[in-house]
């Protein structure tokens, strides 16, 4: 997997879509390189033409992953490059025997789900929450993040309360692949917070 950061984004974190589209620019001039498209409140049709708008800002910039959170469909009516599926989306072996292209990320909570969706096919999953957040009042922590990560041999994406202040934990915990929204859609300076966490996730090669 050519990217170690991860960004999703929810466009109801701003103002207005144009403020959304704007700051998504920002965070790919700042070395992103792989996004999710994630908005649950609208309908099938207002997605894909939210989508279609995230694509021609990606499609500007070189080499950029767009995945579609949950929506198969979505995720190929846009030329997406992966989908992002969960417990109770289409499960994994479905997509992955009939459509070969698509690369399956899955939000696992345990590792036992994480095996499972390795088990099913899935190219990546992301494993939270690592930190508290607003909406969780528990989190996994780093141990249990990094028992996860010795125990799958597909990338494991660190989710949950990311922030600049606690990158390093993650990264003493031997984990280099990172998810999050607000550590860089939430920042005043969403290039630079974006470049934070892109040095701070470059691997040697």
């Amino acid at each position: 997997m050519d990217f170690n950061v991860y960004l999703i984004g929810d466009k109801n974190l701003f103002k207005t879509e144009r403020d959304y589209l704007s700051a998504l620019e920002l965070a790919f001039e700042g070395g992103i390189k792989a996004f999710q498209l994630r908005q649950k409140d609208v309908s099938i049709r207002e997605f894909i033409k939210l989508g279609e708008k995230v694509k021609k800002i990606t499609d500007k910039f070189d080499g950029i992953r767009l995945f579609v959170n949950d929506r198969v469909d979505a995720a190929l009516a846009l030329g997406a490059y992966g989908v992002h599926l969960n417990a109770g989306s289409i499960p994994v072996k479905a997509v992955k025997k009939r459509i070969k292209n698509l690369k399956i990320f899955y939000s696992s909570h345990s590792l036992e789900e994480a095996l499972k969706a390795q088990e099913d096919g899935a190219d990546a999953v992301t494993f939270s929450p690592v930190f508290r957040t607003k909406g969780m009042d528990f989190q996994q922590g780093t141990s249990a993040l990094k028992k996860v990560v010795k125990s799958l041999k597909i990338p494991v994406f660190a989710l949950g309360g990311i922030n600049a202040g606690n990158i390093e934990e993650i990264k003493r915990s031997g984990v280099t692949r990172i998810a999050l929204q607000k550590g860089v859609l939430g920042e005043k300076d969403i290039k630079a917070a974006a470049e934070v966490f892109i040095k701070a996730c470059r691997t040697r090669r």
